[in-house]
């Protein structure tokens, strides 16, 4: 039932529906020209390669949509070979939202489709916090992690973190990360998916991420906190979900992110 949804084929149908019962969260398809804009107003819309993106609008129809008010802070919409992208500098791109209230929930589904330029240490592609990991509630996604992994952070009253399969440059992937703040242990806390498969996982940190549920925070794309840990590569999509994903659901996921991404 892949791109069908009430029987009317459309490739983006199973996104959607991820979002159907008012979920929170977000989406950004840089495939999608009419979701960017070059200034942070939305005044400019995006139309060519390589134009700054100051603005680009969430799908999921939260609202959540992400900016960058510095012009020359702003990552470029590129497009090469079909595919469509935004290209962080690994220096000082980034995007953030508003705060987004995910309080009701301990429970998060983010999927991801990237490819890294360089090999710098923990590359955020996408974080939920207060602009620091120490706050409860708080998410980071990395690629990579440490030198050469694709990983993830989570805290609650405490924090973990576990990352697994080499992520090497110039080598597009679709990532899935799956958090559980009540996991009764770090491995029921953060699940991993990369290309579709489990990997081997390494973990660190404390033994389980604690208590509580996800905080409202901004989410940045590409930055720790929108100001270190800056991603350098391309991101051809960000979906996140305020709830656990089903099986069906993710695997769907991962075959759209990897529509856009051409990891596999």
């Amino acid at each position: 039932n892949y791109g069908k949804l009430g029987g009317t084929a459309d490739p983006d149908a199973v996104i959607e529906a991820l979002f159907a019962s008012g979920e929170q969260g977000a989406w950004y398809d840089p495939s999608d020209l009419s979701t960017m804009f070059q200034d942070s107003a939305g005044t400019t819309p995006v139309t060519a390669d390589g134009q700054p993106v100051g603005l680009i609008l969430d799908k999921s129809g939260r609202g959540n949509h992400a900016s960058q008010a510095t012009a020359a802070k702003r990552p470029l919409y590129k497009t090469s070979g079909g595919l469509h992208w935004l290209q962080f500098d690994g220096v000082d791109d980034a995007l953030a939202t508003a705060s987004i209230d995910f309080t009701s929930t301990d429970k998060m589904s983010v999927f991801s489709g990237s490819n890294r330029t360089s090999s710098t240490g923990d590359s955020i592609l996408v974080e939920l916090s207060s602009t620091v990991l120490a706050a409860p509630g708080a998410f980071a996604t990395y690629s990579p992690i440490g030198s050469n992994d694709m990983g993830a952070y989570l805290r609650g009253t405490d924090g973990t973190f576990l990352y697994g399969t080499p992520v090497n440059n110039g080598t597009p992937y679709v990532g899935y990360l799956g958090f559980d703040i009540a996991g009764a242990a770090r491995a029921d806390e953060i699940k991993i998916r990369v290309n579709g498969v489990i990997p081997t996982i390494t973990t660190g940190g404390n033994a389980n991420a604690g208590t509580g549920n996800f905080g409202t925070y901004p989410m940045y794309i590409g930055a720790r906190g929108g100001d270190s840990k800056y991603f350098n590569g391309k991101i051809y999509s960000i979906i996140v979900l305020g709830r656990t994903a089903t099986t069906q659901e993710i695997t769907d996921t991962e075959t759209w992110v990897n529509s856009k991404t051409g990891a596999y």
